[in-house]
């Protein structure tokens, strides 16, 4: 299979929505909040789309942090399903870039797209804001910007590592 920037890119984005989407039902389903989580989508039908961007809004260890302090099953699983995801995805990134410039560069534009994604929600539904930050719109987006630049450094090494290791061969 050909690697390139475009596979990288694609493969770890959808890998990403994907496996946040499998643990935000896992989690919302074993803590009985499922209906309740439906009714709130059908009333904000933007705040599906925020949860499955939901742990792009926080830093590596914040998530790690937060898995052990929650005390409850269902956020302890979607906490530590938010950083699986990210790492996840930063591996296959890793795997299907077929260099370092190719990985990395498919990672980047992952990490923008989410970070324009979970901007253009808080645009179009102020609602979600109140998940981020108790300030304004402009908190916000600065918010998502600053940890989706965070998570693109920290998991863009790990893409670069994979890259590396892969080269070897």
């Amino acid at each position: 299979m050909e690697k390139s920037l475009f596979r990288a890119f694609i493969f770890s984005l959808l890998l990403f929505f994907g496996i946040n989407f499998i643990i935000y039902l896992m989690s919302y389903s074993l803590g009985g909040l499922f209906y309740t989580e439906i009714d709130r989508i059908s009333i904000h039908p933007t705040h599906g789309v925020f949860l499955l961007l939901y742990p792009s809004r926080y830093f590596p260890w914040e998530l790690i942090f937060n898995s052990i302090d929650v005390g409850l099953t269902e956020f302890t699983v979607f906490f530590i399903g938010g950083f699986v995801s990210f790492i996840v995805a930063a591996i296959l990134a890793g795997l299907m870039g077929g260099d370092i410039r190719n990985s990395f560069g498919g990672w980047i534009l992952t990490c923008i797209s989410y970070i324009s994604m979970h901007i253009a929600i808080l645009v179009i539904d102020d609602y979600n804001l109140t998940y981020l930050t108790p300030g304004n719109l402009i908190n916000g987006i600065v918010l998502v910007i600053i940890t989706g630049v965070a998570n693109m450094l920290i998991f863009g090494g790990l893409v670069i590592l994979i890259a590396h290791l892969k080269g070897k061969e």
